[in-house]
């Protein structure tokens, strides 16, 4: 990674890469990121849902990020192991959809089932952008 100078107290010396032009906690700051980024929270895929278990190829995990990259490039995803949470957080760059519009082509996917090991219910899908990058812990 490049050398970077970096001022006491101001983040944006590092390097801003929201649209946002003040410094406030919620901004991202990235050294190697070229773009934008928004970071998508994706949970309610059904009871019975397990992700770990969705992670293989054809399982809901590729099937849910092969639809969302037709329209944003990914650089991350996190997916929860606990079955009841049933979460996948996925950090994109230069997504020209909203949050909305990626709820609506995920529901879109599978009128039932879009799971290969266990029962993941894309038409329940709830996408929201709030709340920031999910980070381990």
């Amino acid at each position: 990674m490049a050398i970077q100078t970096r001022t006491k107290g101001d983040s944006q010396a590092v390097k801003n890469v929201g649209t946002a032009t003040t410094n406030a906690n919620a901004i991202v700051i990235a050294t190697g990121i070229a773009g934008p980024i928004t970071a998508y929270k994706i949970t309610t895929l059904g009871v019975t849902a397990n992700l770990a278990a969705e992670l293989g190829v054809g399982g809901a995990v590729e099937t849910i990020l092969r639809t969302m990259s037709s329209n944003c490039t990914i650089l991350a995803y996190q997916v929860d192991t606990d079955s009841a949470t049933s979460q996948l957080s996925v950090i994109t760059e230069r997504a020209s959809e909203t949050a909305a519009d990626v709820q609506i082509r995920v529901r879109a996917i599978h009128a039932s089932n879009i799971g290969a090991a266990s029962t993941v219910t894309g038409q329940t899908a709830v996408v929201s952008t709030v709340g920031g990058i999910k980070l381990a812990g």
